[in-house]
């Protein structure tokens, strides 16, 4: 009930004391002790920054009740105070009323009436926590969206800058590709086409992060059309596969992956922007690949991908075999920032899949474990 909140309790009485400690002592966050007003007093000064309400007693050893309240007021103007007496003296209410006593809880005590008064003592106290949780968490947002627009404007620039040379690079392997094909056979031919082979696999890895990085920086405007998701994800995958191949078999609707795979073996239709959510595959792909790369085998290692669909909806499941995701980073999964991996840079690669997702109207990207791995599930509508 007042699970946020710590209470200071006052009180000489052994037997009220036990009572109440007990009833209280499980409703609130933290509940401090003292027998006396001269403790309660330097309890209250010592914690005054977590202290959010003050029940006590009136007559006590050391210092009375009034005398304590009297000192705690100089120290705090507006922290609740409830006095349970037995009082009814009119010298004592008011001098009461003069200090600012919220409520007044007659003994013998009734525990209702006691947590009642202190229900209607703190309301003012939990708004403002609310008011500040409120004030913090749009704070953070805040903090969030400054740093998505920084990241997004140096993304932009470093985008900018790559793609002049890596075009200008294409271009120049491709004619070199030419070139070798015309070379007459020999052992030098073959080293150079191998050579070429894998420079032209890292430009291809190369334009991905350029398309992570351009999908940071702007919101994609491209048109939904009716798309094969199966095709897609063969597509991503081939784009994928200079990983893939060193890393863990891959499985598409119970198929061993390969280059020369039938993208349209299968056929699943859906309304999406076809090349943002191939980015997404890729995302999910090459993040279930560094997990994967843990396992010491690589017949070990697996990454099923299986495609289903019923008259509303079409559901991709990615799952592999890594062990599952931590569970102090399950929460925060999608959340840019947050990565816990060496790998994952600034770990915005799943919170870009999410806004992808999550554009593309009424669909859903979900992560959580099952037997031994990690399961990313995306349910998009036709």
């Amino acid at each position: 009930m007042f699970e946020t909140l710590t209470a200071l309790y006052v009180e000489d009485e052994e037997q009220i004391s036990n009572i109440v400690k007990s009833i209280l002592g499980n409703l609130f966050k933290e509940l401090l002790f003292a027998t006396n007003g001269q403790d309660g007093l330097d309890i209250y000064q010592n914690n005054k920054e977590k202290i959010n309400v003050v029940i006590t007693d009136i007559n006590m050893p050391k210092m009375n009740g009034l005398t304590m309240i009297e000192n705690i007021r100089q120290i705090n103007q507006s922290v609740p105070i409830i006095i349970t007496t037995a009082h009814n003296d009119k010298d004592f209410l008011h001098k009461a009323i003069e200090l600012g006593v919220n409520k007044f809880v007659t003994k013998p005590m009734d525990m209702k009436v006691l947590i009642s008064s202190i229900q209607k003592s703190v309301e003012l106290v939990i708004l403002k926590q609310e008011l500040e949780s409120q004030r913090l968490q749009h704070e953070q947002e805040r903090i969030k969206s400054a740093k998505f627009a920084a990241t997004g404007q140096l993304a932009a620039g470093i985008t900018h800058e790559i793609n002049t040379p890596l075009t200008y690079i294409k271009a120049n392997f491709e004619m070199m590709g030419y070139d070798i094909e015309d070379l007459e056979e020999s052992k030098e031919k073959d080293s150079l086409t191998n050579a070429i082979s894998k420079i032209n696999d890292g430009l291809r890895r190369i334009e991905n992060i350029v398309g992570s990085m351009k999908e940071m920086s702007q919101h994609s405007s491209i048109e939904k059309q009716q798309s094969n998701i199966y095709a897609s994800i063969v597509t991503s995958a081939i784009l994928a596969y200079n990983k893939i191949k060193h890393v863990s078999n891959l499985y598409i609707n119970g198929k061993l992956f390969d280059l020369d795979m039938d993208k349209n073996e299968f056929e699943f239709m859906a309304n999406i922007q076809l090349q943002r959510m191939e980015q997404v595959w890729i995302i999910i792909i090459n993040n279930a690949m560094d997990e994967l790369m843990k396992i010491e085998n690589f017949e070990n290692r697996k990454l099923l991908i299986d495609i289903s669909e019923d008259d509303n909806k079409i559901t991709i499941i990615f799952k592999d075999n890594a062990g599952g995701i931590a569970q102090e980073v399950l929460p925060d999964i999608f959340e840019p920032f947050k990565g816990t991996k060496e790998s994952s840079g600034m770990g915005v690669g799943l919170s870009i899949a999410k806004k992808i997702i999550r554009d593309q109207g009424n669909c859903k990207l979900e992560a959580y474990n099952e037997d031994n791995g990690a399961i990313f599930k995306i349910t998009l509508n036709k």
